[in-house]
């Protein structure tokens, strides 16, 4: 064997091995974009149902402050209501002359 038929030998060998190196990176390399492909799906996921649990809650507390609202309309209202009545209170007195307290 001569020179030249060894640096041939040596040459095919050396692309084969660079070559199963390079499929095997560019295999790993798949695999990681496939991995954080899955996480990254999961953690839309997980983004989705967070957004929409946090809607839900919003809607929940919106309904929530209306009611609260209208109870303190409502509120009001007797409150002034009441003030009339005191205001009004000049009229005649109660039965046993006894002043009218509100406590």
């Amino acid at each position: 064997m001569d020179w030249i038929s060894g640096l041939a030998i040596f040459t095919i060998v050396a692309g084969v091995t660079i070559s199963v190196v390079v499929l095997l990176a560019v295999r790993r390399l798949r695999e990681t974009l496939a991995e954080g492909a899955v996480r990254q799906g999961l953690q839309i996921k997980r983004l989705v149902e967070t957004a929409t649990m946090l809607y839900q809650q919003q809607q929940i507390a919106q309904e929530r402050i209306l009611g609260l609202t209208e109870a303190n309309r409502k509120f009001a209202e007797e409150l002034a209501a009441l003030g009339e009545r005191v205001a009004d209170d000049d009229g005649p007195s109660r039965p046993g002359g006894a002043p009218r307290l509100l406590h």
